[in-house]
């Protein structure tokens, strides 16, 4: 039997490799999104301890899969209307300078409660890492990135946002000072 030469073997294991990450690892209650091995690196997102590349079966387009994690459910219970409420308008908003939320779910099994929900893929990284990447056209975008509450919507979407980074963060906190 024949070595496969290292070229070979090589584009094998990015095969395998990549097999890995498009598999399946679980998939949302209405079957429409499927959440997949590879994570995504969304910054410091207080609150929110996994994001994964997802892909939406209808669309067929990548999203992100979207995990906060309560270990402790007497601490969800408490906040479970706050966290309805704030995801329910949130999938409301629809403007291009914010990222588009799609759908929400709660998962409560056993002692463990998660919140997963799932947003737009955007892959040009964050705001910040886009600004610096067009440094040419800088002004133009801080002056569209400055105004983006000018409209009552924006301005109430933009809250809602404070408002679901305000929760994460106190539930984080939560979390840290138990232990």
């Amino acid at each position: 039997m024949a070595v496969p030469e290292p070229d070979a073997r090589l584009a094998q294991e990015k095969e395998e490799e990549s097999e890995e990450e498009s598999e399946i690892l679980e998939e949302s209650p209405c079957g429409r999104w499927q959440k997949r091995r590879e994570q995504v690196n969304q910054g410091n997102m207080p609150g929110i301890q996994s994001t994964f590349l997802a892909m939406d079966t209808e669309e067929g387009v990548e999203v992100v899969w979207n995990e906060l994690l309560f270990t402790d459910k007497k601490a969800f219970k408490a906040h479970e209307e706050k966290i309805k409420t704030m995801f329910e308008q949130l999938v409301l908003v629809d403007h291009p300078n914010i990222v588009k939320l799609h759908k929400y779910w709660l998962d409560v099994k056993d002692s463990k409660a998660r919140v997963i929900f799932i947003t737009e893929y955007v892959s040009s990284g964050s705001l910040k890492q886009f600004l610096k990447k067009t440094k040419k056209n800088h002004k133009a975008m801080n002056a569209r990135v400055g105004s983006l509450g000018a409209h009552p919507q924006e301005g109430a979407a933009l809250c809602l946002l404070g408002g679901v980074s305000g929760l994460l963060q106190s539930r984080a906190n939560e979390c840290c000072s138990q232990q």
